[in-house]
C-alpha cells in the first residue's frame, strides 16, 4: 500500500516529475519488515533442527482462546514446527486495559522463552494481536530479530477452517503400493 509525500516533507530542489511522491504506509513497511525478518530467522535455522514457535493468543472479550489456541497448534503442525509446551494467551478485560499500548505479560514470557533459546518465534493471529503502536511493533520486531526471532501469523483462513489438504483424511483406504 502507498501513501502520497505531503509537499512539507519533500525538499527544496528535488526535481518535478509531475507525479506526486509515493512511500509505503506505516502498515506495509512494518509488513515488509516483519516477513523479512521471518525469512531470515527460518533460514538460519539448520535443516537438521525443527523450528519451534510459541503461540501467543491475545484473547479480547468475546473470543474462544482455546479455540484460537487449536487453530494456532494445527498451523504449526502442519508447517512442521513443533508447538512450546507453554500456551501464552493473554486475558484482557477492555473496560480496564487502556487504549493503545498495554501491558502484556504473556507476550513478555513469548519473548522471555525465545531470549532463553526455547523458542525460534511466536505464532499469533494476526497484527492486532501484536502492540497497537507502530513504534511499539517495529521495536519488537526488531529486539527479536536481533535473536534471529520472528513473528508469524496465522492465515486468516486458519480461523474458520483449515485447508482440506491439510486435514487429517476421510478415508480408511491402503494407500497405492503399500501392503
Amino acid at each position: 500500500m502507498l501513501e502520497a509525500v505531503p509537499s512539507d516533507e519533500i525538499a527544496d530542489g528535488w526535481p518535478d516529475y509531475g507525479q506526486p511522491r509515493m512511500r509505503q504506509t506505516t502498515e506495509a513497511r512494518l509488513a515488509n519488515l516483519r516477513r523479512g525478518y521471518l525469512t531470515n530467522a527460518l533460514g538460519a535455522i539448520p535443516e537438521t533442527r525443527q523450528v519451534r514457535v510459541a503461540t501467543y493468543v491475545l484473547a479480547e472479550p468475546g473470543v474462544d482462546a482455546e479455540s484460537v489456541h487449536g487453530h494456532l497448534v494445527k498451523f504449526a503442525r502442519a508447517c512442521n514446527w513443533h508447538v512450546h509446551r507453554v500456551a501464552y494467551i493473554e486475558y484482557s478485560d477492555a473496560s480496564i486495559r487502556p487504549p493503545g499500548n498495554a501491558q502484556r505479560p504473556a507476550l513478555d514470557a513469548a519473548c522471555q522463552a525465545i531470549s532463553h533459546g526455547f523458542v525460534h518465534g511466536i505464532l499469533t493471529t494476526n497484527r492486532q494481536a501484536i502492540p497497537a503502536s507502530s513504534f511499539a511493533y517495529e521495536h519488537l520486531l526488531c529486539r527479536l530479530a536481533e535473536r534471529l526471532a520472528f513473528v508469524a501469523f496465522l492465515p486468516s483462513a486458519w480461523l474458520q477452517q483449515p485447508p482440506a489438504s491439510l486435514q487429517p483424511p476421510h478415508s480408511t483406504a491402503v494407500p497405492k503400493g503399500t501392503t
